[in-house]
This record gives C-alpha cells, structure tokens and sequence, in this order.
C-alpha cells in the first residue's frame, strides 16, 4: 500500500504538534531539498530564523523578510544555542545522521535536537521529533512526479501532463488539433513514464506523440481510445473503462488522473489507488480503509505477474491479422 501525505496534510500534522518541537530552538535548519518543506512550515509557525544545513555550517547571512520580527534575534547563525536539524522523512536514518555529524565536525558546540516530518514505525526513535508515522512505500506531494513509481505507472494526458483542452477547443476538429499540437504543459516527471492512459482518440496519435517528444516526456506505451469519433465516446462512456482496462492489464502500480470523479471510478474499477491531480489526494479503492488496504496488498503481490500477462496480450494482440473471407 502506498502512503500519502499532502501539502495540507504535512502542514496540519506539524500545526498540531507543534508541543514537541524544544521552546528553546532558536534556530531551524533544513536538509535540502525536501527538508526545506517542513523547515520553513515549522519556522513560520514558530516564527524562527530557517536556514539550510550548508549555510548553517558557513555561518551565511542571515536573511529574512521585515514584515515582522522573529521571535527570537539572532546576529549570526552559529550563535543559536538550540538548532532544529529538520528532513521531510527517514527510512533507516542515515542521512540524518551524516547531516548530525556534518554540524558536530564543523565545531558546533551548542544542542541539535533533530527533526522528521514522516517517519516509518521502526525508525521513530532515531528522531527527537517527528509528526506522521508512516511505513513505506510512500508518496508525498513534493516527490509524486519524480518518485520511483513513475516508471511503473499509468499517467492521464490531459490536466496532468498538459491543461485540458477548453469547451471551445474540444470540438474533435481543427480547433481540437490546434489544441493537440500547442497545448501548455503541466507535470513534466523526470523519470521515463510508464504508461501514459488517455482518453484521447487513436486518430491523433501522431499529434500526441509529436506533442510528448516536443516537451521531452519519456514514456513507455501510449494508450489511446480506438473509437471513430468524440461524440461515439461519450455514447460508450468510454472514458474510464478505457482506464480501467489499461491500468488492470499492464499491472501498473499507480494511476495518476486529473479529474476527482474519475479517480474514484478508476480506483473502484481497477481495485488499485489513484492519485487525483485536481484535488492533490489519494484515492483508494473499496468502501473502507480495510477493505482498501487488503486490496492494494494483494495487487502489489501480483503487480510482476500483472506486468507480465499485460506485456503477453499486447504481443497477442500485435500479432494478429484479419483472414480475409472470414
């Protein structure tokens, strides 16, 4: 089961607890990149300085807005008597410790109390504060797009990878190519995609894959809906069961859809989370948490078989010919 933690979800979790951050840190510092999400979120809550963990380490400038006073002054960063070593997660804890050890060699002589957002439940207590206990997988907000899992998932086109198309360009004709063509990229993930699932017609295949090669988005398959035209598709109600369909034959470990309504009927349909792009929100599949969770153990256990069956039906289906006369 993947776990997820939003934005707003990260900042509730810190808002909530901020009882077990030390009173006397007077300075927070973060380890880039990912550290500098929760650093800052703890820092405007406290109204502390927030620096990274390099210009800590050089005794940088301070510096911050003047639209009010911290807290608590400081004239340089080394002259904080108590820092908050923040990171958004740990797994085994080993980054943070190096990063400990990166402030003790430097000759740091004053208190670290150190600090991650998320961590798994056998690592609780390599921290002295943390707010969301989470085992892996997991997927936060800041990392859906670059994460592993990209390179085994299904991804919508449109309102994920580009803005969706307006009333008044939607018309299945030249506006609509105009659109395929031109259309303002969104996401643009920086590993290879694994599958891309659209509901676009196979017709414009070649406006879509001219599209993906001019943005430089890596991808495995791309699975358009093979109907003659728009208006057949919404006759058929063609567009989730075309999703359903993919995601449950390439065994594919996550969908990443643009539209809320959508992500329910896929997750629903395909018994396999979905990330929903619009609302920034996990969508499981069943009625309860439990019923999701047992579903989602079971198609990790069969996602490589999965994969597999998917890769022999499309060779199947490749290799197959009309016989005249038939």
């Amino acid at each position: 089961m993947f776990g997820y933690v939003s934005f707003a979800q990260l900042s509730n979790a810190i808002r909530s607890q901020l009882y077990a951050i030390p009173a006397d840190v007077d300075l927070i510092v973060g380890i880039p990149r990912s550290g500098m999400v929760p650093a800052y979120q703890i820092g405007l809550f406290l109204n502390r300085l927030v620096c990274d963990i390099d210009t800590f380490i050089a005794d940088g400038n301070i510096s911050h807005g003047h639209t009010r006073k911290l807290g608590i002054a400081l004239n340089s960063l080394r002259q904080a008597q108590h820092i908050l070593l923040v990171d958004d997660s740990i797994a085994t804890g080993g980054s943070m410790q190096k990063a400990v050890a990166r402030i003790q060699e430097s000759g740091y002589s004053g208190r670290v109390s150190t600090c991650a957002a998320v961590v798994a439940p056998s690592h609780k207590s390599s921290v002295d504060v943390s707010f969301i206990t989470m085992p892996l997988p997991r997927l936060f907000e800041w990392n859906a797009f670059h994460h592993a899992c990209v390179e085994t998932a299904c991804f919508d086109m449109d309102g994920v990878l580009c803005v969706d198309p307006t009333a008044y360009e939607n018309d299945d004709g030249p506006r609509y190519e105009k659109f395929l063509a031109t259309a303002r990229p969104l996401f643009r993930p920086t590993l290879k995609i694994g599958h891309i699932v659209t509901a676009r017609l196979e017709k414009y295949r070649s406006l879509t894959e001219d599209w993906l090669a001019a943005n430089n988005i890596a991808y495995g398959q791309l699975h358009l809906v093979d109907l003659p035209s728009r208006a057949e598709r919404i006759r058929q109600g063609a567009h989730c069961s075309h999703k359903i369909r993919v995601y449950r034959e390439t065994g594919a470990t996550m969908f990443y859809e643009s539209e809320i309504g959508q992500a329910h009927e896929i997750a629903t349909g395909a018994g396999k989370p979905v990330l929903c792009i619009d609302a920034m929100t996990m969508v499981m599949p069943g009625a309860s948490h439990l019923t999701a969770t047992a579903k989602v153990a079971l198609w990790r256990l069969r996602a490589p078989l999965g994969r597999a069956k998917g890769w022999v039906r499309q060779q199947l289906r490749s290799s197959r010919t009309p016989v005249r006369g038939a």
